[in-house]
């Protein structure tokens, strides 16, 4: 059963609403909802409100969100954490800052930005062991403020996909939803049919059980015809 973006997000919101806002939710079972980590670099307090914000605008749109803040309520190994969400998820959004690209890309200090650095290795070495599987699924994101010059080199940013994300609501998310429901852009033409091809397949159908006699071809009958 195919559901809408709207219809999700009602059904995450119905589940959530009986549990509190801060909740954790099961998504396993609900069909079509995509499990989706967020990375990014914690460059600022402005930056991790604007992630904040946009993580929020995925989650009430019916993604299940994996994001750090929202699994601080119990101590973690945080390294292991990443590892096990990464893999199982269905998408891992990199969101695009200069501490990202720089720190992605193994140029910035060692003893800085540990974890994106840990996660951004994570990501290369998943891309270069399989990147038939693991390019379509990282996606490089853009929020307002930010620039594709910001995308780590690893992840192409100007000779594969990006996605900008012009205003932190779902109307500037749209592309990005679409992409992690799996809906077309557009929707395609179903070819024309040629009406002779038309009239025989229909010609062909009412011949089906009704004709008494022989068919001899599709188009000369011998015998008695009921329509």
């Amino acid at each position: 059963m195919a559901l809408t973006l709207g219809t999700r997000a009602k059904l995450l919101n119905s589940r959530r609403s009986a549990f509190g806002p801060g909740a954790t939710i099961a998504t396993s079972g609900v069909i079509g909802m995509p499990k989706v980590f967020v990375s990014y670099a914690h460059e600022s307090a402005e930056h991790k409100a604007l992630v904040l914000a946009f993580a929020t605008v995925l989650r009430d749109a019916g993604v299940a969100v994996v994001l750090d803040r929202w699994a601080a309520d119990a101590r973690q190994d945080w390294y292991s954490w990443a590892i096990r969400e990464m893999t199982e998820s269905d998408f891992v959004i990199v969101v695009a800052s200069e501490r990202y690209r720089l720190t992605g890309d193994g140029n910035g200090p060692s003893a800085e930005h540990r974890g994106v650095a840990s996660e951004a290795a994570l990501l290369r070495e998943l891309v270069y062991g399989d990147r038939a599987t693991w390019l379509p699924k990282v996606l490089p994101v853009v929020l307002p403020g930010h620039a594709v010059g910001q995308i780590p080199l690893f992840l192409q940013p100007h000779t594969a996909s990006r996605y900008p994300v012009p205003s932190v609501d779902e109307a500037g998310a749209a592309e990005l939803l679409r992409v992690l429901f799996g809906h077309p852009a557009t929707a395609t033409a179903s070819p024309a049919i040629p009406a002779e091809t038309t009239q025989q397949a229909r010609v062909v159908n009412q011949i089906n059980g009704v004709v008494y006699g022989k068919v001899m071809q599709v188009d000369t009958i011998t015998g008695d015809v009921t329509f």
